[in-house]
């Protein structure tokens, strides 16, 4: 399984930082250490803030998983190839998504392409239609 800690790093997500890294951006995320640490307000508010942090991993890890299988799906059923799934996250119509999709689909196709590549038969490239 792909733990979302390792595509968020990947992707060069950080406090402070943005997402760089799959689509030219900057190779290593941005130091949080610059950054001034506050207290929490309370213990209380801290317990749940933590508590909300795991519970909004465990969603994402699961959106992850989703996505990637509509992908695997997709190129395995014939709809579309390898390549046509790399243009349309690259290019196509994600407006009407929020920001930093394009590059966290991006860093999902990248895991996903070393492990998938058996079943390309080891090519990059478009298969012959």
């Amino acid at each position: 399984m792909i733990k979302l800690k390792e595509i968020l790093n990947e992707a060069g997500f950080a406090i402070g930082g943005s997402p760089s890294g799959y689509y030219g951006g900057m190779n290593t995320p941005k130091s949080t250490s610059s950054y001034p640490r506050t207290k929490y307000s309370s213990q209380e508010a801290k317990k749940f803030v933590e508590k909300d942090v795991v519970q909004m991993g465990k969603i994402m890890n699961k959106a992850s998983q989703q996505s990637i299988k509509i992908m695997i799906d997709g190129v395995k059923g014939g709809r579309y190839d390898a390549m046509d799934l790399i243009r349309g996250i690259q290019t196509g119509r994600i407006k009407d998504t929020s920001k930093g999709i394009r590059p966290f689909l991006g860093v999902l196709w990248s895991k996903v392409e070393k492990r998938f590549r058996s079943y390309l038969g080891g090519k990059k490239t478009r298969k012959s239609r």
